[in-house]
């Protein structure tokens, strides 16, 4: 008995095209991270704007002229960005003006640690040289570089204002450019429909957890009378848009301030609370609400973080979640030949709805069914002359 014959595969084999691929992603990842400061406040932009998007197809559905309806949704993204930017400012100078005053507290505990690692056998010299490292005072001078940055800040803040501007502008009416991407592409079209309302409902149930989220812990704080209530409250709500690690980075601030205001009993108490109410919002209730809204597992989730705060800087934090959505949209929905490749994110084959009753992929041929046999026809009754 003959083995059967495998037929040879003619063309480029699959690992070299996996070797392109990967070369032609690494080319445009370099290109992305040169050019990070134009590409993260146009995302931005986009994705604002995107999902202000129902508030101009509802005004517009009113009979609101389409460029008055796209100025209201500019202005309504504008306002919500300077609400939250001007509370991050805020937060940051209550921040700055109130920690000097703990000075003596922070070198007070730092002294009891010195001793008790002492007590431990950690040599003096390794003492001094942690000492020296976590200064207070450079830490206060840290934060102030940060905020002293105002070059880089209004640079940010002016491209991100001119390009909702020219975003809002060009999505004043897309119904032709619509139809004529359904006509040439509709799979690609249906991704990026799909990527549109998966954005939309992120950004939208992020700032609804976070703002409740941000409220519980502000309770907490007020019970346990930590200074800076508000200040945290804020901190609590922009780490919200963090995926995953959010919480604890909005977390660390106030427990060093429960620290040093109050005693240690006071922080591990505000720890344990603020992980109990972060662990149920974001890791129990959020995905039961938004279900399959974002398509993505955690460990995409994280992965995603951490790839794009490498690639973008700090801001790609907050847009991991869109970043990921977007290439996700554009690689892999676009085409229903690499559309299974989003199971391994958290997708589902089905996601994707086809906006177009063709499809560029052969259909398979029905089976032939046996046909039925024709009824007589029914003789007519004859009637007489």
């Amino acid at each position: 008995m003959t083995a059967p014959t495998v037929p040879e595969r003619t063309g480029t084999p699959d690992g070299i095209r996996m070797l392109y691929a990967g070369a032609a992603i690494v080319a445009c990842l370099a290109g992305v991270y040169f050019i990070r400061d134009v590409i993260s406040p146009v995302f931005l932009a986009m994705t604002l704007v995107l999902t202000a998007r129902p508030l101009v197809l509802w005004l517009n559905a009113r009979r609101v002229p389409k460029f008055a309806s796209a100025l209201i949704g500019m202005l309504v993204v504008l306002l919500v960005l300077f609400a939250i930017l001007f509370a991050v400012a805020v937060a940051l100078v209550q921040f700055v003006g109130a920690m000097p005053a703990y000075a003596d507290q922070f070198n007070a505990l730092y002294t009891q640690a010195s001793a008790q690692m002492m007590a431990w056998g950690v040599s003096q010299e390794t003492i001094t040289q942690w000492v020296t490292t976590f200064d207070y005072t450079r830490l206060l001078g840290y934060v102030s570089g940060v905020m002293g940055q105002v070059g880089f800040w209004v640079t940010f803040l002016g491209s991100l204002i001119l390009f909702v501007a020219f975003v809002s502008i060009d999505l004043t009416d897309t119904t032709e450019s619509g139809t004529k991407l359904v006509q040439v592409r509709p799979h690609l079209a249906a991704a990026l429909l799909d990527f549109s309302w998966r954005v939309r409902k992120y950004w939208i149930v992020n700032t609804i957890f976070g703002l409740g989220v941000a409220v519980i812990n502000m309770g907490i704080l007020t019970w346990l009378q930590i200074p800076l209530v508000v200040t945290w409250g804020i901190l609590a709500f922009v780490t919200a848009y963090i995926p995953n690690i959010g919480f604890i980075i909005g977390m660390v601030p106030p427990a060093l301030m429960a620290l040093l205001a109050r005693d240690l009993q006071t922080m591990v108490i505000m720890v344990i609370a603020y992980v109990v109410v972060n662990f149920i919002a974001s890791m129990v209730i959020q995905p039961k609400v938004t279900g399959d809204a974002v398509g993505l597992n955690i460990t995409t989730t994280f992965i995603s973080l951490v790839f794009w705060a490498l690639i973008i800087g700090p801001l790609g934090a907050i847009l991991a979640v869109p970043l990921t959505l977007f290439c996700k949209g554009i690689f892999f929905d676009s085409d229903p030949r690499s559309r299974w490749l989003s199971i391994f994110l958290g997708g589902k084959l089905d996601a994707i709805p086809s906006v177009s009753t063709e499809s560029p992929d052969p259909e398979p041929e029905p089976e032939p069914v046996a046909e039925e046999p024709e009824p007589p026809p029914e003789e007519e009754p004859e009637t007489s002359g």
